[in-house]
Parts: C-alpha cells; sequence; structure tokens
C-alpha cells in the first residue's frame, strides 16, 4: 500500500510538472499571438493549468498525509469557466487566415493537450479507487475538451471558409 502511494504521489508530481510546462508555453503563446482570438484562447487555458496545478498540488499534499482518496479530492470544479471563450475568439477575428506563428503554437498546444489526455487516461486505468479513478477521467475530459477547441481553432484560422462551410452544414444537394 505505501508503495502504492508513493508511486501515486510520483505520478502525482509529474502531472503538476506537465501543468506547469502547459502553463508557461500558454502565457508564453497568449504573448506572442497575432491575432486577437488566439490570445484570448491561450490565456484562457493558461488559467485552466492552474486550477489543474492547484488541485493536483492538493491531492498530493492529502495523500502524504492520508493515503485514502476523499469525494472532496476527486471533485473537479473548474473555476472562472468561460464556456464561451472558444466562441467568443472565432467571432473576434476578421474573415482572414492566420499567422504561421499562431498556426504553430495552436498544433504545439494541441501536442500537448494529447499527451496530458494520454497519461492520465494511464493514470486512469492504473486507479487502485473508483474516486481517484473519477478524478483522473475528469482530467482526461477536460484536456480532451482543449484538444478540440484548439484544433478547431487551428482549422478555423487555417481555411476559415471551409470552417464555416463543414461547421454550417452548409451542403448544396444538386436540386
Amino acid at each position: 500500500m505505501a508503495q502504492d502511494i508513493s508511486c501515486m504521489i510520483d505520478a502525482l508530481k509529474d502531472a503538476v510538472q506537465m501543468e506547469i510546462d502547459g502553463q508557461e508555453f500558454y502565457q508564453q503563446a497568449a504573448a506572442r499571438a497575432q491575432t486577437p482570438g488566439t490570445r484570448e484562447i491561450f490565456a484562457y487555458l493558461a488559467k485552466s493549468e492552474a486550477y489543474h496545478i492547484q488541485k493536483i498540488r492538493e491531492i498530493y499534499q492529502s495523500l502524504g498525509k492520508d493515503p485514502k482518496w476523499s469525494e472532496t479530492m476527486c471533485k473537479f470544479d473548474q473555476p472562472h469557466h468561460e464556456p464561451n471563450v472558444f466562441a467568443k475568439a472565432l467571432n473576434s477575428e476578421a474573415m482572414g487566415q492566420g499567422t504561421a506563428d499562431d498556426l504553430k503554437a495552436l498544433k504545439m498546444g494541441m501536442e500537448m493537450e494529447e499527451q496530458s489526455v494520454a497519461y492520465y487516461n494511464k493514470l486512469a486505468r492504473e486507479a487502485g479507487t473508483p474516486m481517484e479513478r473519477r478524478f483522473f477521467l475528469s482530467l482526461v475530459n477536460e484536456e480532451r475538451g482543449h484538444y478540440l477547441a484548439l484544433l478547431d481553432y487551428h482549422n478555423y484560422l487555417s481555411d476559415p471558409v471551409d470552417w464555416f462551410y463543414i461547421s454550417e452544414m452548409s451542403h448544396v444537394d444538386g436540386a
């Protein structure tokens, strides 16, 4: 049991470092972003990563004192959630393509989110309790949402006309 907790604490410390790296990347990307919507998305993601850091740190500190997961520990309530930040970013852009640097940063963010999803899925599979599993699956869902939003925005900046065509489900049926 002590070895399991020690491994979990090490895994959580690795997770914190991964989230710190993500937060720093998003802060730097926001500062360098050429388009306002890209800046807004990266700033939001940096705040989101800060919450993940705080929550994961709380858990590994708690597990260091008592090796049992509690309902409070696995509860995942992201504060200051702005569900429309991505929609607002899309609406804030003039119809036009994004800069190469913004597109590259969005791709890098997507890669980081994919790595986070894979890591948290691994931790969820290895979880010893349902509460532990629930927490890691909550993180998987958060990170997957970040990935999908970055992908959607990348597609928008890459080819706005095509993005609108697909998102509006505009079809020519030949009639």
